[in-house]
């Protein structure tokens, strides 16, 4: 399921795409966002940067790159399996909170893609724990490692890759 929601998410590549991860390192599944940008940001042609817990870092992003695309990974809560992975819609974004950052994340991006013409959307993992604690539950971790070995096939099969 994850080699399938990411194939579909960058069908047109990943060039002028730029990824930010979101959460809190220090409660568990949430800190699936900055555990996935330090391991992608060793894939050589990937671009991701880590916000953490504060989502407002990506406009600084924005503005540094100015990437025609940015990709938000974070942890989320949509009442599916733990370490299932999909893209959240804004309007979800905007009818429950389904991510625990306080400034909506909805409210960045439409702020975002209308200052910077960036298109942005929200990829979110199911959390299984947010309890206190720097350990990924199981589901969590094998959907990251899933995450990070299709970037990895990816750049080993699209050598065109150009950032």
């Amino acid at each position: 399921m994850v080699a399938e929601t990411l194939t579909k998410l960058f069908s047109a590549g990943i060039t002028q795409t730029l990824l930010i991860s979101l959460g809190n390192s220090l409660r568990s599944d949430d800190g699936v966002g900055p555990f996935l940008a330090g391991e992608l940001k060793r894939i050589p042609g990937i671009r991701i940067e880590n916000a953490g817990d504060r989502p407002e870092r990506a406009i600084d992003f924005a503005d540094i790159y100015r990437p025609q695309r940015i990709i938000f990974l974070d942890a989320a809560d949509f009442g599916a399996r733990p370490g299932t992975l999909r893209r959240i819609e804004t309007s979800e974004l905007v009818e429950g909170c389904l991510s625990s950052h306080r400034l909506p994340l909805s409210a960045l991006i439409e702020w975002i893609e209308t200052e910077y013409s960036t298109d942005c959307l929200c990829l979110g993992i199911q959390v299984g724990s947010m309890q206190l604690g720097e350990e990924l539950t199981p589901e969590v971790a094998e959907s990251a490692a899933q995450i990070i070995e299709w970037f990895q096939q990816l750049v080993r099969t699209d050598l065109s890759i150009r950032l």
